[in-house]
């Protein structure tokens, strides 16, 4: 019986069954087109009661059926001289999509056709492309499926293009201004610079992929798109947190989930990662080599890069013992949340926490700020509330009264934005903090810490260490100092 498999890494949703097949001293993995539920066929090769339960469903017997008539037309295809090499895969693709869709070879040559003329238009040919990266039919250049990550990304992005372009806007349509309308629409929803810059790059990318389809014939198209210069004042204040205040985090006398997420963003810290990548070490991730010293190893889950961080600090070992390397698992929502809270509670300790930050508001701050500016004049005239605008108002006023802003988010004598550092703490400040920490050391090369942290680019990396302007000077001073301290004992020792 021929062997069918996924291909997916993903363990929720749809995806299509490949097969192996092997005829003739040859071998070639072909995707049948027949598409299952991720989670309910992983389920069914547990063993071969479970795959007999599994075919006495509804879907499970429709799978069996298609399996074998799949099965059927290979043989025939071989016994009738039909396949040969390699390069007949597309006769056997070709047969099994007649199969699956249960179409003649002639509606399936009308179908192919209609969806080839179909991917013209911006938005059908993004619905095509992003069932493809959804289900894992259609990969990166480098032949590895879309992460989760991206999916959603994506997924973001088609929102806005649907809501920009409509249905019957085509890749001929885009030209200098229609590009720069979107940057524009975008702008007009308060959106931050980076999550401007990050849609125009998928619309690039975009028009690029259906340019290598052959469904974009418009040259114009790939070069209008353009990302917008990011100015320091334009972006939300990146903080990182000092070894000190790491180890009054530590310290702190916590239970619950509060004490979980504490945990767990401590670990980030040492480990220098991203969330997606911290938040599932498990015990197979610590090892221990030749010489005694202790290694975080793991594949980076955006880069699919290998990375070793040394453990020089004995906490990592108390944080796993604590939970026997089976650490809770805490959605980044719920972190990003709970990660203030936490900080909130060290910050009536702590003052460096009370410091308050320059920076931005989000779209969703914006809109927030922007009713309650609203629902305080109407308060004022007298007019009565919707029970909608009285929760909504009841909420606001909270957060307000919280803040003690005006009139709601707290600003300087500028007018500018500020807030406490203890409500700029997210899940990435963990890596944030690791990485600047172990930079101002002033022990490592920037290549081994990019070894650790896996960042790529040294630009990117250079934007990333956050230290401040005026700690840049003082580290910039230390060592002219020492410099001139040097030079003036290796003068006095010529006399």
């Amino acid at each position: 019986m021929a062997q069918f498999f996924l291909r997916s890494k993903r363990e929720e949703g749809e995806a299509p069954l490949y097969t192996k097949i092997r005829r003739n001293g040859m071998q070639m993995y072909v995707c049948t087109g027949i598409k299952v539920d991720i989670r309910e066929w992983n389920k069914a090769q547990r063993s071969f009661s479970a795959m007999q339960r599994y075919e006495q469903t509804e879907e499970g017997a429709k799978v069996h059926d298609l399996q074998m008539r799949v099965m059927k037309a290979v043989d025939t295809l071989y016994a009738e001289g039909k396949i040969n090499t390699k390069e007949d895969k597309t006769i056997i693709e070709e047969a099994m999509n007649n199969i699956v869709t249960g179409g003649t070879e002639e509606i399936q040559q009308v179908k192919k056709i209609a969806e080839a003329k179909s991917r013209k238009y911006v938005v059908q040919f993004y619905e095509y492309f992003f069932a493809g990266i959804s289900d894992g039919s259609i990969s990166h250049g480098s032949n590895s499926e879309y992460s989760a990550g991206s999916v959603q990304v994506w997924k973001t992005f088609g929102r806005y293009l649907h809501e920009y372009c409509g249905g019957n806007v085509t890749f001929d349509d885009i030209d200098k201004p229609f590009a720069d309308g979107f940057t524009q629409f975008l702008q007009k929803k308060d959106f931050m610079p980076n999550t401007i810059n990050k849609n125009v790059t998928c619309f690039r990318k975009l028009c690029n992929l259906a340019a290598m389809e052959g469904y974009n014939k418009n040259a114009v198209s790939l070069k209008v798109w353009k990302d917008r210069t990011v100015k320091e004042d334009e972006k939300r204040a990146e903080i990182y947190l000092t070894e000190e205040e790491i180890d009054a985090l530590y310290n702190l006398e916590l239970t619950g989930e509060n004490e979980i997420v504490r945990d767990i963003f401590v670990l980030g810290y040492f480990s220098c990662q991203r969330y997606s990548d911290y938040c599932r070490l498990r015990e197979e991730n610590f090892v221990t080599y030749d010489k005694g010293l202790g290694q975080i190893t793991l594949i980076q889950k955006k880069t699919g890069r290998t990375v070793n961080v040394p453990i020089v600090d004995d906490r990592v070992y108390e944080l796993c013992d604590k939970y026997n390397y089976d650490f809770p698992e805490i959605s980044e929502q719920k972190m990003n949340l709970k990660i203030k809270a936490v900080a909130a509670i060290l910050a009536e300790s702590t003052p460096s926490f009370q410091e308050k930050y320059v920076t931005v508001l989000t779209a969703v701050e914006k809109r927030s700020e922007k009713t309650y500016t609203k629902l305080l004049k109407k308060k004022k005239s007298g007019s009565k509330f919707t029970e909608n605008e009285r929760k909504w108002f009841g909420k606001l006023s909270k957060l307000a009264e919280k803040r003690n802003g005006a009139p709601l988010f707290e600003r300087n004598k500028h007018g500018e934005i500020i807030r406490p550092k203890y409500e700029l703490i997210t899940s990435h400040t963990a890596r944030r903090s690791g990485a600047t920490n172990l930079y101002k050391l002033d022990v490592l090369s920037d290549q081994e810490i990019r070894s650790i942290t896996g960042h790529q680019s040294q630009k990117v990396f250079e934007n990333y260490i956050r230290i401040g302007i005026s700690e840049q000077a003082q580290r910039v001073g230390d060592k002219i100092l020492a410099a001139k301290g040097a030079k003036k004992k290796k003068g006095n020792a010529k006399c």
